[in-house]
Order: C-alpha cells, then structure tokens, then sequence
C-alpha cells in the first residue's frame, strides 16, 4: 500500500477498502499504511521543487520568469493564503501537483507545508478508504460472489466510477475537460492511433489473404530501406532525390567529433543561417523536430540526445505542403495522388488576453493545448495586441499543431509533370509523399522556386484525409485507396525479382525501432 500510494493515491485508496473490507488487512493500518505513502509523497514533491530551485535559478530566462511571477498579484495572493492553499488542494483535482512544486521552489515554510499537508492526507486517506469499505459491505448485500478477484473487481471499478462522476458534478474545471474531450474525439483527426486505423484492420486481412502475405509492404520503395515502414535513414532518403529540388541538409553522427566545427563549415559554405532545423535521422511523425537558434541550442541537443541527426536549413515558406506519388513499377510514368496543404497555427491577439488564454480559448488549438505550450513555453504569459496575428508553430506536422486540409486548388498540369519527373527519377521510389515548402504560390503552381524537405515511405499518408471538411467516409477513402495500392505495387516488385523481408528481420526492425523510440521518448521527458 506504502509503495503502491507512488503510482496512483485514488487506486491505493480503493484497493486498502476493499482489503480491509475482506479482512485482509485491518481498516487501521489500511488507512495507516496507504497515508503514509500519500505523504511522504506529498513531501517528495516539495523536495523536487525545491531542488529544481538550486539547478535552474541561474539560467537568466528561468531568473527572469520567476521575478516577473513574484510580483503577479495570483502569487502574492497564494503566498498570503498559503496554509489555506496547501490544505484545499488535497481535495481538490489538478491543483496539487503546481502548487506542492511551487511550495518547494519558493522556500514556503517546511514545517508549515509538513503540518497542514500531514493533516489533509489524514483526513483524505481515512474518508476514502473508509467510504470504500462500507460501500463494499454494502455492494455484498446484494452481489454474491465466490471469487474474491470478481467481487474486488466490480466495487473498486463501481466505486471508481462513481467517485469520478462526483468530481465531474463538483467541480467545474473537470465538466469542462469532458466537454473538451468529447468535442475532441467527435472530430476525425484528433482520434487515438488506435482508434483511427481500427476499420482499417479487416481490409488488410482481406488484402493480405487476397495478396497471400504481409510482406509485400518491404518491395514497395526497393531504394528504401524496407520499403520505409521503419528504421530508415532520412538522410540516405534525401540522397535519392535530384539534388536541385532538396534543402540542404547535413548528417552528423553520433560518433563524431568536433560536431559544431562542422555544422560552422557547412554553414558558411552553404550561406546558411539560423534558425535550423534539426531531425533525428531515424524517426517519424514529427518526433524531436526541432528549431534551433544557436550554436548552444545544438550542444544541449547533442548532449541530451546522443543519436544521428539530420540538419536542414530552414526553408521560411510561409507555405508548406505533401504531396503525395505513386508509380506502377511497370508503367512509364507515375501519378499524383494527392496534395495537402499544411496550415501552421496563428494567432490574433485582443488586446488583452496572453497567448495561454488565447490557446485555451481558441476553438482548435485548444485541442492540441499541451503541443502548443511547449512550443511557446516562454511567452505563455505575453499580451498579443488587439489585432495583431503571430505564428505559435512551424512543423509542418500534424501532432506538433499544424492543420491539414485538401490542397487540389495547387494542382496544375506544370506542378503535376515536374513532380512526377522528381518521383521518377528518385531512383527505387514507387510511393510516398514529398513534403515541399515555397514562398510563392504562383512560383509553385508553376513548378519552380520550390524545396523538398523530406520524403516518407510505405508508411506515409495521404494527408489530406485528417481535412475536417472531410467526412469519414471521404477520409477513409483515401486512406483505403493507398494501402490497395501499397499491395499493388509491392507484388509487382516482388514479381519483378525484388527480394521479401523475412518475418523474422521484419520484426526484429520493429522492436528494435520502437525501443530506439522509447529511449528518445524517456530522454525528452527527462532532459
């Protein structure tokens, strides 16, 4: 109970009642054991906040958002209601975790924070353990039960259940989040991974049993490694490309040395500067894209991310878009499939408001709050005059805020042939998307004054189907037609002698890929 009170205090607090309710523990030490837990917790909280203080208080941007929060009249006033703050927030959701952290960053007094927090786990812990173990006496009046796993199982969900129903009509904030979320998954491409791809499942069995394998997915980009679906190098990728239409890029490997020599040499050599954008070498869906601003930026990046990165200059656009190529191994020439165009976030102040209002408020972003949070981390609290638009976003990526909608209006019979003439000569290249940026719609449209910042594999979408004035039947369309083609083109390449990828170095790359991911994703947690 002590241990597990570290994970989650509301499930700790529940499974104690139960416990105590089969006899399994007494009620004392239920309530004894799971309290303390919650406590030293509660204190654990305080230490880290306290000790972030000594790591971050001389970064000068860290010294200057603390002063300017010292003087916000919400902080002199929790400072004056400091025990009161401490105690209410014990019962109240989503408060605790800031102002417990903030409690230790401040140097509030400890044994003011010890007694008053002390007292409110009291109360907490012994209420909701106590309130668990007779509703399980009451549950057994008229459940019968011979499995003890069975019966724990339906009052701890029930009580859960209701416990969390009580929060949504307590408190306003939790009716809120709810409101978001459904708002949220009511729209198609804000739905989980799992989710989105679920009616997707039965037509690839239809296709593999129709195709007679899987595999098929690895002879599709035979100039990619395995095809694109993962583990490959964006970097090699690049290099299939006619060099006149690609961003200049550079590949420093995690062994190098002198990594900020060389990136001075190509700089120079390139007329490049600042910002640049910087890619891990392997990864997907925008994850670790970053802007980087100086030459210290990058040694912080390195540092915390000993990988292979791929940098690139910053093509400043305004205007990005994928398009979307496919080509039948044995047809002469290949086909646009689709074009989307990628609408990066913006902003327009009034007057009043700071940009965390703004986001907050805003009928879309709010969606994406905690992405574009981050993005902004240091001007959360600034005011936007009235009028004045700002970008909060340049990823041309969908999880990192940008939209999606339908780019047909930039299809023209010049832009259709110059970039079927890109796909055709990106040698082993039969289907993916480039994603391109311009500054000039017309030069475009025309062909010409364009650079291609990446090319994705097998696994790339026809991203114009996340367009919200899509129906779902319209998205999935798309979605559909690509993988038909994916199978298409992977068995005539395998007719044509493009060799397999073995089941077993099939999924040797994908746990191999997903473990390399989940390091990054520890590492980005935990800078």
């Amino acid at each position: 109970m002590f241990l597990s009170s570290f994970v989650s205090e509301d499930i700790t607090c529940i499974t104690a009642g139960i416990l105590a309710n089969q006899k399994k523990l007494s009620l004392f030490f239920a309530i004894l054991f799971t309290g303390f837990g919650i406590f030293i917790g509660d204190l654990g909280l305080y230490v880290v906040g306290y000790y972030f203080k000594s790591i971050f208080q001389k970064r000068k941007s860290i010294h200057n958002l603390e002063n300017a929060l010292t003087k916000n009249s919400f902080f002199l006033q929790w400072k004056h209601h400091f025990v009161w703050s401490i105690f209410v927030s014990r019962f109240v959701p989503g408060t605790r975790l800031p102002l417990y952290l903030l409690s230790g960053y401040f140097r509030m007094p400890f044994f003011v924070f010890t007694s008053i927090s002390f007292l409110a786990v009291a109360l907490w812990t012994s209420a909701i353990v106590s309130l668990v173990y007779f509703y399980g006496k009451l549950v057994s009046k008229d459940f019968l039960h011979q499995s003890f796993i069975l019966w724990a199982f339906v009052v701890g969900l029930s009580f859960y259940l209701s416990f969390k129903i009580l929060q949504i009509l307590i408190f306003p904030e939790k009716r809120k989040n709810l409101h978001l979320l459904f708002l949220k998954y009511s729209k198609l491409e804000f739905w989980p991974s799992f989710l989105f791809y679920l009616p997707l499942i039965p037509y690839l069995i239809y296709l593999s049993l129709r195709y007679r394998g899987i595999r098929f997915l690895t002879t599709v980009n035979t100039g990619i490694y395995v095809s694109g679906i993962a583990g490959e190098s964006k970097s090699d990728i690049l290099n299939l490309i006619p060099k006149p239409f690609v961003a200049k890029y550079l590949l420093l490997k995690d062994h190098e040395d002198e990594k900020e020599k060389k990136i001075q040499n190509w700089m120079k050599k390139n007329q490049i500067r600042f910002p640049i954008i910087a890619k891990p070498d392997v990864g997907e869906r925008g994850f670790l894209v970053q802007k980087i601003h100086n030459q210290k930026e990058f040694s912080k990046l390195f540092q915390t991310y000993p990988i292979d990165w791929l940098l690139q200059e910053y093509v400043k656009g305004p205007f990005e878009v994928g398009v979307f190529y496919f080509r039948h191994p044995n047809a002469e020439k290949g086909n646009l499939f689709s074009i989307t165009d990628k609408v990066f976030p913006k902003l327009t102040g009034d007057g009043n408001s700071t940009i965390e209002t703004l986001i907050r408020n805003h009928p879309r972003y709010r969606f994406q709050f905690e992405t574009h949070k981050k993005h902004n981390q240091f001007h959360l609290q600034k005011v936007v005059p009235k009028g004045k638009t700002i970008p909060i976003g340049s990823i041309g990526n969908h999880i990192q805020g940008c939209l999606f909608q339908d780019g047909e209006s930039y299809r023209t019979r010049i832009l259709e042939e110059q970039i079927i003439k890109i796909g055709d000569s990106t040698k082993g290249f039969y289907f993916g998307r480039f994603d391109i940026r311009f500054s000039n719609q017309t030069d475009f449209q025309k062909g010409k004054n364009f650079k291609i910042i990446e090319l994705n594999g097998v696994t790339s979408e026809s991203t114009n189907l996340y367009d919200p004035k899509f129906s779902i039947l319209q998205s999935y369309s798309f979605l559909f037609k690509q993988w038909k083609l994916i199978y298409e083109i992977g068995s005539v390449n395998f007719r044509n002698g493009n060799k397999l990828t073995s089941y077993h170095k099939l999924f040797q790359i994908l746990k191999e890929h997903k473990n390399y991911k989940k390091t990054l994703s520890i590492n980005e947690k935990n800078p």
